[in-house]
């Protein structure tokens, strides 16, 4: 069981446990099947279906809308995960509602003015929301929902780790990354410029335009997707690494991240340098 809070609300939830072979979410629209069939096509659309799968796909993902979903409803609009089954090979198959429409990359240069700042409007409605969930404060910690090491894919080909019991040892962690490979290590003089006070915050650790789905035009609606890096993060995670996965002088980053996300400049800069360094994103 775990403990969190919205504003004065108090929520309790038992997570279901990630270490299940199947699950099957029974209050939600779709229940999965025993059949074959399912886990080999991407998309049904006639079920409003797809099938996430693949040795480096987890659990973790599904359990992170599951929990998003339970908390917030539809104030951050997410795919409705329907369940997961991993099978003999280590293959995970997660049954999710399929979201209908371009990525915000993709339709981006077709959309005016009023659309965009409309997308805007709604990713701050989405972050108030989402920065509004706390940890119980006696169980405050920087890895995954479910307690467990951060997400796969945080930094591909680094050593798997945590759970961070503050974020002091999470950036001392993070600073000493690109160093993992040197026969002599040195001290570093950018950790300090790492802050160790703050909150730690639900982050979907990749917000990036081909993560957000425009699921309608009239009136504009977005769908976040994606969640497989997400977890509990210091507050400065979400911008730093929404600010390196686009380029510098896109419009995206120029004019409307620091809209949507509290801006963390002088912490990208020490952070862009680190995670150069050790060649991940």
């Amino acid at each position: 069981m775990v403990l969190y809070s919205v504003g004065d609300r108090r929520i309790s939830l038992s997570l279901p446990g990630a270490e299940q072979k199947e699950i099957d979410f029974v209050d939600t629209l779709f229940s999965p099947v025993q059949n074959d069939s399912f886990l080999r096509p991407v998309k049904y659309e006639e079920l409003g279906l797809i099938v996430k799968f693949g040795l480096h796909v987890r659990t973790v993902e599904a359990l992170n809308l599951w929990t998003i979903k339970k908390v917030f409803g539809d104030n951050v609009p997410v795919p409705e995960v329907f369940g997961w089954r991993v099978d003999r090979d280590g293959y995970t198959f997660i049954y999710m509602e399929l979201v209908v429409g371009p990525t915000l990359e993709e339709c981006w240069d077709a959309l005016d003015i009023i659309q965009k700042r409309a997308i805007n409007d709604q990713l701050c409605h989405i972050m108030e929301k989402l920065r509004s969930l706390a940890q119980d404060p006696s169980e405050r910690f920087i890895g995954s929902i479910n307690r467990q090491h951060l997400p796969d894919y945080v930094f591909i080909d680094q050593p798997k780790t945590g759970p961070f019991l503050s974020i002091s040892a999470f950036n001392d962690w993070f600073a000493l990354l690109h160093q993992l490979r040197f026969e002599h290590r040195y001290d570093d003089p950018n950790r300090p410029l790492l802050p160790d006070t703050g909150e730690i915050k639900l982050t979907h650790a990749d917000l990036n335009r081909r993560n957000i789905i425009v699921s309608s035009t009239s009136p504009i609606r977005i769908v976040i997707v994606d969640w497989q890096q997400s977890g509990w993060y210091p507050e400065y995670w979400e911008y730093c690494k929404a600010v390196f996965t686009c380029w510098y002088e896109d419009e995206w980053r120029r004019d409307y991240i620091d809209k949507f996300l509290q801006p963390q400049t002088e912490v990208y800069f020490v952070f862009s340098e680190y995670t150069m360094a050790m060649g991940a994103v």
